[in-house]
Formats: structure tokens, C-alpha cells, sequence
């Protein structure tokens, strides 16, 4: 028989056995191949924002997630459905545990540099996901009522253009409501393109392209919970869970358990490594404090636009509509009311968006993660120029 016709190794064979012999003479365990591929059970359960203690799907090399997010795709796109595609399918994440290899894997400990990576990434990147979901449902409702402003605006302009053509209204009162109407579009065109850079945000934390884009979005925000939720002893849960500063204080015990400084250096150098620890621990507490009274703060002001703001100006304009009904109004007073319940609306919404932004970050500090690490920790901008 031929050279040719040879039956050759197996490629993955050979890389198993040689892998295999390097770490056996660096006196390393070998860890089986399925170890490294599949043995990420530990990292599953890590921490990820709205999963509570629920194990959540993460990318795996050689597993091809495309039908797995395809079929999360095919109904109106859900919070918890953007994260669990972003921990599957975002190439930066696939990226960042490829590079860390075998070092994640179950064969490793628990608190190895690696794996503690990884979860902290873990709970960034739901947090990055639920955020940019939350931005980019907001946007899209927002964008939808300025087009609804609009055509009432066009509206308005049409009816006083033709009453001043019959002379029943001013040039001056004709031009206001052409300024209304522009302001309208202007304000519309601004919140469309918001709407359409949310989107794109959100499409970039999922890792999607192609048909995946074109995902339906549910058409509002999540409604408040009844309560918010009352934490008394923040600072002793966020400081209990913050991976580091756990490690720094261990490693500060490890240091006062050896043999007292003998020189002078060595004495500047314990003051150095003390204080290292207590600062970390006092912008952990702050950082705590902060993220619950935004929390709080959120939710106050969104329960506020729910309860009290939205209701109030429903009544004013019912109220507008009975008297226009009766000729007490004129359609312009009734068209000035709408606009400012558009504007009303409007701020509800930011304030309903801001309340979930900030439930993510308290999530996030409650994981042991600091939100300041979040490239989306940062509150969003207003989604019009006028709210």
C-alpha cells in the first residue's frame, strides 16, 4: 500500500497525547479534553444579573449557539432573553474565555485569577445586556409617542391653516401652531435616531447579524414591582460578597499572621498594603450606599409618574375634552393639552427606564461586582430634546 493511502492520525489525537506529555513533565494534572470543552459547570452558576441563584447558559467552543438563539429570536425580545443570548453569542465574551482556556474549567479551583474573572465577566455582561434591553424598549415607546404628537401636531397645523385662509384665525396663532409642529418633527426625528442607537447597542451586546436583526421588541417596559426592595443592611451584603476585597483581606490577614516588620521599609510597605485594604473597603461601602439610594430614588420618582403624574393628566385632559365637547374650548386648547400630555408621558417613561437601569446596577453590587466596571453603568441620556 502507498504513503498515500495511508490511514493518518487523528489531528485531535495527536493534540490530546502531546498536550498530555507536556504536562505531565511540568507536573501539571492532566485534564481530560471534555474537561476543557464541556466542564464548565462552576462558571454556569455563577452570579448573572436577573437570574437570581439559576444556573444560565454560556458560550462553549466546538457548541454552536445559533439555533438556540435563533429560537429566543422568534418572539418579542424579553429582558431575560437579551442576557441569556449575550452570555452565549457575544464574540467579545467567547473571545475573553477563550483566552482564558482550561483555566476556567471545572478541573480548576473554584477561586483560581481565571475562573474569578469569569464570573465577575459573567455578571458585567447580564448587567451590559439588561441595561441596553431596558434603553433600547424605552427608546422605541418613546419614539412612538412622538409620533403620535406628531400627527396631532400636523393636525393642528392643517385645521389653522385653513381657518386663516377663511379668516377665522390670526396669522399669529396660525404661526404658533406651524412652530408646535415643527418643534414636533424635530423632536420626533431626535427620538427615532435615539431609538435606532438603542437598538444598535443592544444588537452588539447579543452578537447578532443577518436576518437576527430584525428581532421584535416588546412594545413597552416591564411594570414596576409593587415595592421596592428594602435592604437595611446593604453594606454588610455587598462587602460579604465582593470577591475583591475578600481576597485582600485575606491576604492582609496572611500578612499580620508572619513575623512583624524589621525594618523601615518594610514598615512603609505594611502601611501601604493596610491601607490598600481599607480604602477598597470604604468605596465598596460607598459604592453600596450610593447604588441603593439611586435605586430607591428611581423607583420613588417612577411610582410618583405612575401614581400620581400620568392619572392627573389623564383627568386634566378629560376634563379639556368634555369642555371643547360643550364649545367651552377651542381645538387649540384641546391640542396645547395633548401636547403636554405627550410631554408628561414622555418622563414617565425616562422615569420608568431609570428605575430598571438602576435595579440592574443594584443587582450587579449585590453579585460582588462594582457597577463602575460596567461600560453601561452611566445613566442614559434623554431620548428628546424637550422632556
Amino acid at each position: 500500500m502507498s504513503n498515500s493511502t495511508k490511514k493518518r492520525p487523528d489531528p485531535s489525537l495527536r493534540l490530546t497525547v502531546l498536550t498530555a506529555f507536556v504536562l505531565a513533565l511540568t507536573g501539571c494534572a492532566v485534564v481530560p479534553l471534555d474537561g476543557g470543552v464541556s466542564g464548565l459547570q462552576q462558571l454556569a452558576e455563577s452570579k448573572a444579573v436577573g437570574f437570581g441563584n439559576a444556573a444560565v447558559p454560556i458560550a462553549r467552543p466546538g457548541v454552536d449557539s445559533t439555533a438556540a438563539v435563533n429560537d429566543l429570536l422568534k418572539r418579542p425580545l424579553t429582558m431575560e432573553a437579551a442576557v441569556r443570548i449575550a452570555l452565549m453569542n457575544n464574540p467579545a465574551w467567547q473571545n475573553s474565555l477563550a483566552s482564558a482556556g482550561v483555566g476556567i474549567t471545572d478541573a480548576m479551583l473554584a477561586n483560581s485569577p481565571a475562573k474569578l474573572k469569569a464570573a465577575q465577566d459573567i455578571t458585567l455582561l447580564s448587567a451590559e445586556a439588561r441595561k441596553a434591553w431596558v434603553n433600547a424598549v424605552a427608546a422605541a415607546q418613546t419614539a412612538r409617542n412622538m409620533a403620535e404628537a406628531k400627527e396631532g401636531a400636523e393636525a393642528g397645523g392643517e385645521l389653522a391653516r385653513r381657518m386663516t385662509r377663511v379668516g377665522n384665525l390670526s396669522k399669529l396663532q396660525q404661526a404658533r401652531e406651524q412652530a408646535a409642529l415643527s418643534d414636533a418633527a424635530i423632536q420626533l426625528a431626535r427620538a427615532q435616531q435615539a431609538a435606532f442607537s438603542e437598538r444598535e447597542k443592544l444588537i452588539v451586546v447579543m452578537g447578532l447579524w443577518g436576518p437576527q436583526v430584525s428581532f421584535e421588541l416588546p412594545g413597552k417596559l416591564p411594570d414596576l414591582p409593587a415595592q421596592a426592595r428594602d435592604l437595611p443592611d446593604i453594606e454588610a451584603q455587598v462587602t460579604k460578597e465582593r470577591v475583591d476585597l475578600r481576597l485582600a483581606v485575606t491576604e492582609w490577614r496572611r500578612q499580620l499572621a508572619a513575623p512583624p516588620p524589621s525594618s523601615a521599609d518594610a514598615l512603609w510597605d505594611a502601611m501601604r498594603d493596610s491601607a490598600k485594604v481599607r480604602e477598597l473597603a470604604v468605596k465598596t461601602r460607598s459604592e453600596a450606599r450610593q447604588v441603593y439610594n439611586d435605586y430607591r430614588t428611581a423607583y420613588d420618582l417612577a411610582r410618583h409618574y405612575q401614581d400620581e403624574v400620568v392619572p392627573l393628566r389623564k383627568f386634566i385632559t378629560d376634563e379639556v375634552v368634555l369642555r371643547y365637547n360643550g364649545m367651552l374650548l377651542s381645538v387649540f386648547d384641546l391640542l396645547a393639552d395633548t401636547r403636554a400630555q405627550v410631554l408628561s408621558v414622555n418622563s414617565a417613561i425616562e422615569a420608568q427606564r431609570d428605575f430598571w437601569l438602576a435595579e440592574a446596577d443594584l443587582q450587579t453590587v449585590l453579585a460582588g461586582t462594582s457597577v463602575g466596571n460596567s461600560a453601561l453603568s452611566a445613566r442614559g441620556a434623554p431620548t428628546t430634546a424637550a422632556q
